[in-house]
């Protein structure tokens, strides 16, 4: 099992599952993406999905089931593409739908996180993040979960310039039609619209998807509702 972190998160976003997973027989892979965690972005650092697919060569690992959480589950889809044979089974949890506009609520977050960093109030970006992507009476433990992630993703990644990566799919839903592996899509009930729209157009896209929306979950739903996420996985291991 190879789990992709959100882009507010990252490998610690997946501790509370490797007991599970071990409890199955299953071995739980957990990477930080380049700029996350532990993970020290370089200037010629890998896109996301060729680090990804590294990680699978390093650990001399052919197939794995694939799970991506909102980033993770963007990384997911292209390491799905660029490398099929590699992906045994795919899990997107809140992924963005490439090629779909964000909504005006998406965009008004992502600029009042911007508009703090660049006035270089961490604590406000910080807030911002918490206030987007977690619902009002999420746990005190999950927010300070959460807000340790993102302030240690401010801190590798900073101000200044970023690599561009060319995009495998180009940002193009048509381009997931190529996904052949059992596939389940899925996003919280209380996720913003574009994430719980996306995951129809991906089911719709990908050849063998099943799509759920996740009661109580919002955009974090392998931390909200950890019951609900094993079982998407379980449906899941059982067609792969």
């Amino acid at each position: 099992m190879l789990l992709l972190h959100a882009g507010i998160a990252d490998r610690r976003m997946w501790h509370g599952h490797i007991p599970w997973f071990a409890d199955r027989g299953l071995r739980a892979i957990v990477p930080d993406l380049p700029g996350f965690g532990e993970h020290v972005p370089l200037p010629n650092s890998p896109a996301p999905w060729d680090y990804a697919q590294e990680v699978l060569d390093e650990l001399e690992i052919e197939r794995a089931t694939v799970v991506g959480c909102s980033f993770g589950g963007a990384v997911a889809q292209r390491l799905a593409v660029i490398a099929p044979d590699r992906v045994g089974a795919l899990a997107l949890i809140s992924a963005p739908a490439p090629g779909i506009e964000p909504s005006a609520e998406l965009t008004e977050a992502w600029r009042a996180e911007e508009e703090a960093l660049e006035a270089g109030d961490i604590d406000g970006a910080v807030e911002s993040v918490l206030g987007t992507w977690l619902q009002g009476d999420a746990p005190a433990e999950l927010r300070e979960l959460v807000a340790a992630m993102q302030r240690r993703a401010y801190d590798l990644q900073g101000p200044g310039e970023h690599v561009d990566h060319a995009d495998p799919i180009d940002d193009e839903l048509e381009a997931l039609k190529a996904i052949s592996a059992p596939t389940v899509v899925a996003a919280g009930e209380y996720d913003l619209p574009d994430f719980l729209n996306g995951a129809r157009a991906l089911a719709e896209t990908i050849q063998r998807a099943e799509h759920h929306v996740i009661a109580g979950a919002g955009h974090l739903a392998p931390l909200e509702t950890p019951d609900a996420f094993r079982g998407l996985l379980d449906e899941l291991l059982r067609r792969a």
